[in-house]
């Protein structure tokens, strides 16, 4: 939904909220209408609140059973990160909830999204006509009552998390409820992606992780925005050796990218781009994609592998093995050393072959009869 016309529509609703309201003070004393409202609101907070918490758990168990890997749950104001050797507890403002998770493995994938995503709705459901249900065996007519209250929330709990990502404030790029249970291209290549990511953290490389011929379905089509299973399917090329199939889609990826995109994927993009350039003798083109790079990325070690693929192909191989060093020496101090080396793999075993390639030719030119010698 477009941003203004949920301004519009937040407005709108709030001043009919408030109409009303100001007509039942002048009817009824304002004192009156003051109490009940806030006695209504703090028992629909509490409600939704409860809601949440079970949604959320249910979400969390479905994970773990599904084997996810459960990085941090939120539960309203309330944080669990479970990403260090202990579990944090963080407080912030925020009244939503959700579960952090990456799949270990693609496979199943799918289904096992399904299951995680109808778990929440499904806890919510059962929880809601379970109160419809003694709602209406009490014989309660109002649902100004907290067990008519808590029915209502039930069901706003529910309506919430089937919403379309596009009503949202913001659109989650991993898809709301409903969306993976739908799985259009985007979510599911968004999955796929955090199924690498997960492999990549472990220690795997990318062949391990990423089969680059199942997942070329899931790449966008035409002048669509840049998504990271792109990036992750072209260095899955790579690392295979199908270069013909990677370099039109990142040069197709560079000349997409805008403003809106994230910085670590504009920076992987032309980092990408530029070794490839690089290590197939365009060292031009790879200089062009290593200003972009330092333009986004403030980590020094970060562009040295990009450099080091620009020496080599200007045959400066002193140079290239200096700043290999200093990336190397970068990468090992680094928390995301794992992800540095694995995704990067197909450019340091080419430096690799560059370079004994280099060594035997001077070791040939050596060893070759010199004329003029008596």
């Amino acid at each position: 939904m477009n941003p203004r016309l949920r301004r519009v529509l937040f407005i709108v609703t709030a001043a009919a909220v408030l109409s009303r309201l100001f007509v039942l003070g002048q009817e009824r004393g304002f004192p009156l209408v003051a109490r009940a409202t806030l006695t209504v609101t703090l028992a629909s907070l509490a409600a939704w609140l409860v809601h949440l918490v079970l949604h959320e758990l249910a979400h969390w168990a479905a994970a773990a059973w599904q084997d996810f890997e459960v990085r941090s749950v939120r539960f309203g104001p309330v944080l669990f990160d479970f990403t260090g050797p202990r579990v944090v507890v963080r407080r912030g403002g925020d009244l939503g909830g959700g579960v952090a998770s990456l799949p270990r493995g693609v496979e199943r994938l799918s289904a096992r999204l399904r299951v995680v995503a109808m778990a929440g709705p499904l806890m919510t459901l059962c929880v809601t006509l379970g109160a419809l249900a003694r709602w209406r065996v009490s014989g309660s007519g109002s649902l100004a009552s907290p067990l008519g209250i808590f029915l209502v929330m039930g069901g706003f709990t529910l309506v919430t998390a089937l919403l379309p990502g596009a009503l949202l404030p913001r659109r989650p790029e991993s898809g709301t409820d409903l969306e993976q249970m739908i799985q259009p291209r985007a979510i599911l290549g968004h999955w796929v992606n955090a199924a690498a990511v997960q492999g990549l953290s472990k220690g795997k490389q990318v062949s391990e992780v990423l089969d680059w011929r199942a997942v070329q379905p899931l790449l966008p089509a035409g002048d669509a925005p840049v998504e990271a299973i792109e990036l992750g399917w072209c260095i899955a090329c790579l690392d295979a050796g199908q270069v013909d199939l990677a370099r039109p889609r990142l040069r197709s990826m560079a000349e997409r990218l805008d403003d809106e995109s994230a910085e670590w994927l504009r920076t992987d993009v032309f980092n990408q781009l530029g070794c490839l350039s690089a290590l197939e003798g365009d060292p031009v083109h790879a200089q062009a994609c290593l200003t972009e790079v330092r333009e986004w990325q403030s980590t020094e070690w970060y562009c040295e592998l990009l450099v080091a693929c620009i020496a080599r192909a200007q045959g400066d191989s002193v140079g290239a093995e200096a700043a290999l060093a200093r990336w190397r020496a970068g990468v090992d101090s680094h928390p995301g050393r794992v992800f540095a080396i694995g995704g990067n793999q197909w450019v340091l075993s080419r430096l690799e072959k560059r370079g004994q390639a280099t060594l035997l030719l001077a070791e040939s030119r050596d060893a070759a009869p010199r004329g003029g010698e008596q």
